[in-house]
């Protein structure tokens, strides 16, 4: 597959791309939004809503698009500038079409230090608790909770959990290893997705990548199992 067919599949239009920019104060900012249509030599976006407003671009800025190939824990790169923006309901951002891909390992990112909060439910029982995730990746994550003696390896467990500026996401995962912490009371799950969808996949990626885009970091810590 050449060049410009890679750029008619990877961003046909119903597409979601992760889109990054520099606004105004010099901060990288990004964001998710659709690819609206493919016209000859331009690509056309929908400008991304926050808070029910749509944010302001300008005429020759520069942005990132990536595509997240979750399959292969890949994302296709490329950058293009905003050409014109028709005004609506939703404005739309005509821009330059790409010329190359590019591909990030989402590897050099898989894990990442984090303190997500979150609620569970056993699904065996319908007992709940709460707790936080300290350790997350495409593929698990690593949380602290509660002891609970019916939270144990292989139990299946419903968890809420809560990401800056989207909604909760609500997942059903599964216990792998449980460590007994020196914190009192405190254990360490170490947890496998049970059933996630490319949607949530899409979230917890575009969370870890725009931690990685302002920090050095790229692998959260895990405690040991004694605790250290």
């Amino acid at each position: 597959m050449n060049q410009q067919e890679l750029i008619d599949k990877i961003f046909s239009p119903g597409s979601r791309v992760m889109l990054e920019y520099v606004d105004d104060q010099k901060m990288i900012k990004s964001c998710s939004t659709l690819i609206e249509d493919l016209e000859g030599v331009y690509l056309v976006l929908q400008a991304p809503v926050v808070e029910n407003v749509a944010l302001v671009f300008r005429e020759s800025q520069e942005l990132t698009l990536r595509r997240l190939d979750a399959q292969k824990e890949e994302a296709y790169v490329t950058n293009v500038f905003v050409v014109d923006i028709r005004q609506g309901k939703i404005p739309m951002l005509v821009c330059s079409k790409p010329k190359k891909i590019d591909k990030t390992s989402l590897r050099r990112f898989s894990r990442f230090g984090v303190k997500l909060p979150f609620i569970y439910k056993n699904s065996a029982n319908g007992l709940s608790g709460s707790g936080y995730i300290n350790d997350l990746s495409l593929n698990g994550c690593y949380a602290l909770t509660d002891k609970d003696p019916e939270v144990d390896k292989d139990v299946v467990l419903n968890l809420i959990v809560s990401f800056p500026d989207e909604e909760d996401l609500d997942i059903d995962v599964q216990v792998i290893r449980v460590d007994l912490l020196r914190e009192r009371g405190m254990v360490g799950l170490a947890i496998n997705y049970h059933e996630i969808s490319e949607a949530m996949k899409e979230v917890i990626y575009n969370y870890i990548f725009q931690l990685q885009l302002t920090s050095d970091r790229y692998f959260g810590v895990r405690p040991d199992s004694d605790g250290r």
